[in-house]
C-alpha cells in the first residue's frame, strides 16, 4: 500500500449551483464561489468563547478519518509501508479533494494502513482527546470493519475488542463516552453486507449501537442492501445510512423505507419539498455536517450550504464533522461556520445539542444521565435552548 494523491477526476461530483451574489474564499486549497452574508448576531471573540465551552454530542464521526496525520505516519512506517518521501506536511496536503470520489479512494487508502488492533485502539483514544478538548460529551463512532478485513486482515472481534478497549480507557481518562456505528461500504457486495450485518448484531454487547451505509452512494442505494438492513433491524440493530449527499434527494427517499431513525447528510433533501415534510413529520434527525460537504464538493460554497433551509423548514439537525482531520475541521469550527454563514445563534446550537442527546442511540439510563448533564451545563453557561419552527424538546430515539 503507497499512500499517494489519485490522479483522475473521471466520477467527480457535481455540486447542485444555487443562485446568488457570489464572492470568492478559499476551500481547503480550492477557490471556492459562494454567496453574500449577513448574519443574525455580530460574530465576535464572547461568542466564540461560548461556543468553544458549550456542551456537545457528536453522532457523525468516522473513526479512520479522524487519524491524526502524525499517528497515520508512525502506523504506516510500523507496518512497513511505502511511503516515499511522504512526511506530515505531505499528509495533511494529500488532505485535499477534488471530488466526492477522491475523497473515498484517499480514505481507503488511509484505513488499509490500519494492520493491527493497536492501531483500532490508538485512533479510538486520539478521537476521544480530539473531543474532549472541545467539550464533546458523547460520541458515536462510525467505523467500517469490512476495511480491516483486507490484506493482512483483523478479524472482526478483534477490532471490537480494540475500539472498546479504546472506549473505556477513553471513557476513564477524558469523560467521554462512546458508542459504536459499523458500516458497510457500499462499493462491497450484498452478501457482505449481510456479514457485517451480523457483526453489528454480535457486537451490541460491546458498544453497536446501530449498521451504517457508506461509500461512493451513485448506483448503490440502500434497496441494494434490505435484506441485511432488515436482518439487523430485527435483531434490534437500527439503520443509521447515508444519503442524501452525491446522489439527490431519490436516495434519502430510498432509505426511509428502512424507517432510520437518523440519515447522515441528507442535505439534498431541500431539493423535494415532500421529502423535508416527511422528514420532518417522521421526526427523522439529519447528522449535518458542513465543512465535509465543501471539501468533496457536494455544495459550491459556505452560504450555499442548505443548513438554514434545512432547520427553518422544521427539520431536526445535529452539527458535525465526519472526518475531522481529513477535512481540516473540528466541531467547534463547524459550529462557527454556521454561526458566520448561517446566523445560527447559541441557543440554537444548544437545542441541536439536545437533539442529538435525544437521537443518540443509547438506553434510557444512559440518555437520561448524558441529558442532566447536558442541561446542567447549558444553565450554567446561561443558554437557553432553541429549536427548529414548530419543534419542542425531542422525543428520544429508541435506544
Amino acid at each position: 500500500m503507497k499512500l499517494c494523491p489519485q490522479q483522475t477526476d473521471d466520477h467527480a461530483v457535481a455540486a447542485p449551483r444555487l443562485p446568488g451574489p457570489t464572492s470568492d474564499i478559499s476551500n481547503g486549497g480550492c477557490r471556492t464561489r459562494i454567496g453574500t452574508v449577513s448574519t443574525a448576531e455580530p460574530v465576535g471573540p464572547d461568542r466564540d468563547d461560548l461556543i468553544q465551552r458549550l456542551p456537545k454530542v457528536e453522532l457523525h464521526v468516522h473513526l479512520e478519518g479522524s487519524v491524526r496525520p502524525a499517528t497515520l505516519l508512525r502506523i504506516a512506517r510500523r507496518h512497513g509501508l511505502d511511503l516515499g518521501r511522504l512526511d506530515e506536511a505531505g499528509v495533511v496536503e494529500l488532505f485535499r479533494f477534488r471530488s466526492f470520489r477522491h475523497f473515498t479512494e484517499l480514505y481507503e487508502q488511509c484505513c488499509a494502513a490500519l494492520r493491527e488492533p493497536a492501531d483500532l485502539q490508538l485512533l479510538t483514544e486520539e478521537l476521544a482527546d480530539m473531543a474532549h478538548e472541545q467539550n464533546v460529551r458523547h460520541l458515536e463512532v462510525t467505523f467500517s470493519p469490512g476495511t480491516h478485513r483486507r490484506g493482512p486482515g483483523i478479524p472482526f472481534d478483534e477490532q471490537l475488542d480494540a475500539v472498546a478497549r479504546g472506549a473505556e480507557e477513553a471513557r476513564r481518562r477524558t469523560g467521554v463516552s462512546m458508542r459504536f456505528v459499523v458500516d458497510h461500504v457500499r462499493g462491497e457486495s450484498p452478501e457482505e453486507c449481510q456479514r457485517v450485518a451480523e457483526w453489528a448484531v454480535a457486537g451490541v454487547p460491546r458498544g453497536v449501537v446501530a449498521l451504517g451505509l457508506g461509500g461512493f452512494e451513485p448506483g448503490r442505494p440502500a434497496s441494494l442492501f434490505a435484506e441485511p438492513i432488515r436482518w439487523a433491524a430485527a435483531r434490534g440493530v437500527p439503520f443509521v445510512p447515508h444519503a442524501g449527499e452525491a446522489v439527490g434527494p431519490e436516495g434519502v427517499w430510498d432509505c426511509l423505507a428502512f424507517d432510520p431513525p437518523r440519515i447522515a447528510h441528507g442535505i439534498r433533501s431541500v431539493e423535494d419539498p415532500a421529502l423535508v415534510t416527511a422528514l420532518r413529520d417522521r421526526s427523522v434527525v439529519l447528522d449535518v455536517c458542513p465543512t465535509s460537504n465543501l471539501r468533496t464538493a457536494v455544495v459550491p460554497g459556505p452560504q450555499a450550504h442548505p443548513l438554514r433551509r434545512l432547520w427553518d423548514a422544521g427539520v431536526r439537525l445535529t452539527l458535525n464533522t465526519d472526518d475531522p482531520t481529513m477535512f481540516h475541521t473540528d466541531l467547534v469550527a463547524e459550529h462557527r461556520l454556521a454561526a458566520r454563514w448561517h446566523g445560527f445563534t447559541v441557543a440554537q446550537f444548544a437545542g441541536m445539542a439536545l437533539t442529538a442527546v435525544e437521537a443518540a442511540l443509547l438506553p434510557d439510563p444512559a440518555r437520561a444521565a448524558l441529558r442532566d448533564r447536558v442541561r446542567a451545563e447549558l444553565s450554567g453557561l446561561g443558554v437557553v435552548p432553541a429549536y427548529p419552527p414548530g419543534v419542542a424538546q425531542p422525543a428520544p430515539a429508541a435506544g
